[in-house]
């Protein structure tokens, strides 16, 4: 997908950008601010990285307060559904899915969203992908009034078209939740803006988060669904998650499995903790293995055994997370989970977990962070020793802190 978006996607955008100065002559969109615009329907396209929905919750509370009444939509990857209809913001029937199976179900999929997306007549639609021309060409054809969008400006490479009415500049240097809100924030900015957008950047620490309503009912399910997991773990224990693996999207990412074994050797020389492996159903060889390799009737292997709403009622009964930077980390954040994530290809400047105990671990290597954007995760590293450069020292000494009373 990554190739045909590179070779396929410029020449596309291209044609579409022609196409769009044409039809602005004869049917205009809306251009300038929106703030007082009749906006009733808002897609937003965010195909890929179910982590990065977490990320939107301020830009969408912001919309909401421009537009009280505004009907929030939803283009993603199949894959992706269930991370979308979490935060509660929008119905299962406003969440439109594209499969990726095979490049044909892809296509076909695509075709037939674009003709239900274009009948629903958007007023605004967000291509919320950095630099996809992918998400870009999707969101042009959805026929929305308005759009907004990145573009490369004064760059080179990285071209996605000229066709969206509020062209944003990516700023490689603030948070991605920060960046989402900008867009909001750009299509109610006064007509001659170049580039969008000339406001404050609004702290994170004054960002609102998505929280995680769960029942006792749901936490004790749970509870019991881990204990029968391991019948011999002691029910008082605290429990620490070790979730060890990350997308396949960015492997890189991954700290050392044998320094996750030595870390849960480690937790695990404390009588009073036990261990909770998390992850998805193909990270579940991995899983078993460090479970062999710790030995220990405290650790339970929960690994592709929960949906992922029961994951998150599981962050709401632990005590700790370690982590790679994946979207677990993100997810953690709509409870008070305290987090570790392990950072080295890229950055926690730009995707660190938000909420109070949320704490990055990264080595600073010259060369990271090596995946950004900008090359769109395609990095040349051949050697992540920005992740094995990351002691189990610290990270232990990290978790002790955190495990602290």
């Amino acid at each position: 997908m990554r190739k045909i978006d590179a070779t396929l996607g410029p020449p596309i955008c291209a044609l579409l950008s022609l196409r769009r100065k044409i039809l602005d002559r004869f049917w205009p969109r809306r251009f300038g601010s929106l703030a007082d615009a009749p906006i009733g329907k808002i897609l937003m396209v965010k195909p890929a990285e179910m982590g990065s929905t977490v990320l939107m919750y301020a830009m969408l509370r912001r919309a909401r307060e421009i537009w009280p009444d505004c009907e929030f939509h939803f283009l993603v990857f199949a894959e992706n559904t269930a991370a979308v209809d979490m935060l509660g913001l929008v119905p299962k029937a406003n969440i439109h899915t594209i499969r990726t199976s095979n490049l044909f179900i892809f296509a076909w999929d695509a075709l037939h969203r674009l003709v239900s997306l274009n009948l629903a007549e958007f007023d605004l639609v967000f291509d919320l992908e950095f630099f996809s021309r992918a998400s870009a060409i999707l969101a042009e054809l959805t026929g929305a009034r308005s759009s907004c969008g990145f573009n490369r400006f004064t760059m080179e490479g990285l071209y996605k078209g000229g066709f969206f009415t509020h062209p944003v500049q990516y700023n490689p240097h603030i948070h991605t939740a920060q960046t989402f809100l900008s867009m909001v924030e750009a299509v109610i900015q006064p007509a001659g803006q170049i580039p969008l957008n000339k406001t404050a950047v609004k702290p994170l620490d004054e960002l609102e988060l998505a929280t995680l309503n769960t029942t006792q009912e749901e936490q004790q399910q749970v509870r019991e669904q881990l204990y029968r997991e391991a019948p011999d773990c002691p029910r008082e224990n605290r429990l620490v998650i070790i979730n060890a693996n990350s997308s396949e999207l960015v492997p890189l990412r991954r700290w050392p499995l044998e320094n996750f074994i030595e870390l849960g050797r480690r937790l695990l020389d404390k009588p009073e903790i036990s261990i909770v492996l998390t992850g998805t159903m193909n990270e579940r060889p991995e899983s078993e293995r460090v479970a062999a390799a710790l030995g220990n009737s405290r650790v339970i292997n929960m690994v592709g055994k929960t949906s992922l709403r029961q994951l998150l009622v599981l962050y709401s009964v632990c005590d700790l997370m370690i982590t790679n930077d994946s979207g677990p980390s993100h997810f953690a954040s709509l409870t008070d989970l305290p987090v570790i994530t392990l950072f080295g290809p890229e950055t926690p400047r730009l995707y660190g977990a938000l909420g109070k105990n949320k704490v990055a671990i990264s080595a600073e290597l010259a060369c990271s962070p090596c995946v950004s954007s900008y090359n769109h995760r395609a990095t040349a590293c051949n050697d992540n020793a920005c992740m094995r450069a990351i002691s189990v020292d610290d990270v232990f000494i990290t978790c002790l802190d955190l495990l602290r009373p």
